[in-house]
């Protein structure tokens, strides 16, 4: 794999005269899927993981400290290799605490003290990597026409497809069954001491990629590759190109049940959007009673595929009837529940999700309540609808709920529209962010999106309480009141997120 350590050692890169400010454990020695040059702070959403990122910095020098933090916090959440800043002749140097959020959150630093031009350093690099990720496609290649033709010649003896996939990619395999049960091992890449170790290789360890075999719509299996080397990229392209051969040798032998093939249609239906003629009898198939309220939640991934299975398992937990369907590397997951418990079960189920997805690659988001079951599409839309509006990091769950505002202003045909308003309800406090520099439409906005909770608002804006005191105290003045007696407090809390959200309409220095 390539290194940082040998990315450092590049002629290009070495040019830089390069330094490493943090202390991360194990930073030379990070996996470079790729190496990429941007200038724009907001760039985080668009990484995909195992990025070397070069910046001149100039534009995050000049932040204040707390959108520093914000930004490096950012790139340790999508598992970046490392953050290069060019800071020959800026004026703002790198600051100890700058560094100190690098150690905080994990990511590396690196100090480059020579310009260099970055499109030598990508083209440089980036032209290892693809050597490196072509051979791993020839290897995967070959594995596939070699488990081809095994099943197609000698049919799919699965011990022996096992052993052929290990020993093409050097690695250790094992499938088992939606509920756990073994259904088949080969290879021994951990030696004979970790073979049984079930919690899977850590860093220091090795690499790990977990795939869902689906069969007709349904979890038949999961497929788990390790491997000593601390590059996953292998298995996981393994992991996403071999699951559908898989999926074949296992067709033969998996046979989806009556009730499994009336979820899958139900679940098709809700999604392709059937009306409630449809869905009505399809509901009954599938065992449900009508009159119940449903939500629906879409789970995915940000690397390979999830142990989805652990995650119904959790939620089985809540005692709601739960039906899922797998399809393209997400699935959707409706839940059933009586009208009168919709509220707490929501909530619970929403508590299970977290604690199942927090520390994985899956993500996830939960759609509203519909009271009647057979316009679950809405919930649906409406969670992947939050997904796109949320862009989130992998470990999160987001809920519908949280983003009805956003969802509305994105909804507004015309978002020109809302300009007066803003003007209107927020001009003063407009006009003290452009005069002073300061950061109030963000604490207005924070505060109101906590419920007008001003401890809860300070511990995110990462302030004292008496400093988010002195800013109320500013905003209420500029405002003409306490906007909790105003009548108007909806109102208040949509023209902010407006603002908020077209920064170029309304030019103002935000906060998280």
């Amino acid at each position: 794999m390539i290194t940082l350590a040998t990315v450092l050692e590049s002629q290009p890169l070495a040019a830089a005269d390069p330094v490493v400010r943090s202390s991360v454990p194990g930073t030379l020695e990070r996996a470079v899927r790729w190496v990429h040059s941007s200038e724009v702070l907001e760039i985080a959403p668009l990484l995909r993981g195992g990025e070397l990122l070069l910046s001149g910095g100039e534009a995050l020098l000049a932040l204040p400290p707390q959108e520093q933090e914000n930004y490096i916090r950012s790139l340790a959440g999508r598992k970046i290799a490392a953050l290069a800043l060019q800071t020959a002749g800026q004026a703002a140097p790198m600051s100890e605490w700058l560094i100190a959020a690098a150690n905080e959150y994990g990511l590396p630093l690196i100090d480059l003290r020579a310009v260099v031009p970055f499109v030598d350093v990508a083209e440089a690099v980036n032209r290892m990597v693809v050597n490196e990720q072509a051979a791993a496609h020839v290897v995967v290649d070959d594995a596939s026409r070699r488990i081809a033709r095994q099943i197609t010649d000698r049919g799919p003896n699965l011990p022996v497809i096992l052993e052929m996939l290990a020993t093409s990619l050097e690695a250790e395999v094992s499938l088992t069954a939606p509920d756990g049960s073994p259904l088949g091992r080969a290879g021994s890449a951990f030696g004979e001491a970790d073979a049984t170790d079930a919690a899977g290789p850590s860093h220091e360890e090795g690499s790990q990629a977990v795939a869902g075999i689906v069969v007709g719509g349904q979890l038949a299996a999961q497929l788990t590759l390790r491997s000593p080397s601390r590059d996953p990229f292998l298995l996981e392209l393994a992991a996403d190109r071999l699951s559908g051969i898989l999926a074949l040798a296992l067709a033969q032998a998996f046979r989806p049940t009556p009730a499994q093939v009336a979820d899958a249609r139900l679940l098709e239906t809700v999604i392709e959007g059937g009306d409630a003629a449809i869905i009505g009898p399809l509901w009954l198939q599938a065992g449900l009673q009508p009159g119940l309220a449903a939500v629906v939640a879409v789970f995915r991934t940000s690397g390979r595929e999830a142990n989805f299975s652990t995650v119904e398992r959790a939620v089985r937990l809540a005692g709601v009837t739960v039906k899922s369907h797998q399809r393209d590397g997400e699935r959707a997951v409706l839940f059933t529940v009586a009208r009168t418990e919709a509220h707490a079960v929501r909530d619970a189920l929403l508590r299970a999700a977290r604690g199942a997805v927090g520390g994985s690659e899956g993500f996830a988001a939960f759609g509203p309540t519909v009271a009647d079951g057979l316009r679950a599409h809405e919930s649906y839309v409406e969670a992947q609808e939050t997904i796109r509006l949320g862009t989130p990091a992998a470990g999160d769950v987001l809920d519908a709920m949280d983003f009805l505002g956003r969802r509305i202003l994105d909804a507004v045909p015309d978002p020109g529209f809302l300009d007066s308003y803003v003007e209107s309800g927020l001009a003063e406090v407009l006009e003290w962010d452009r005069k002073h520099g300061t950061a109030l439409l963000g604490t207005l906005l924070c505060w109101l999106d906590s419920g007008c909770n001003t401890t809860a608002s300070a511990v995110t804006l990462n302030v004292e309480r008496q400093t988010m005191h002195k800013r109320l105290s500013k905003i209420q003045a500029l405002l003409g009141g306490d906007p909790r007696t105003s009548g108007r407090l909806l109102t208040l809390h949509i023209v902010a997120a407006a603002a908020a959200a077209t920064p170029a309409a309304h030019p103002v220095r935000r906060t998280s």
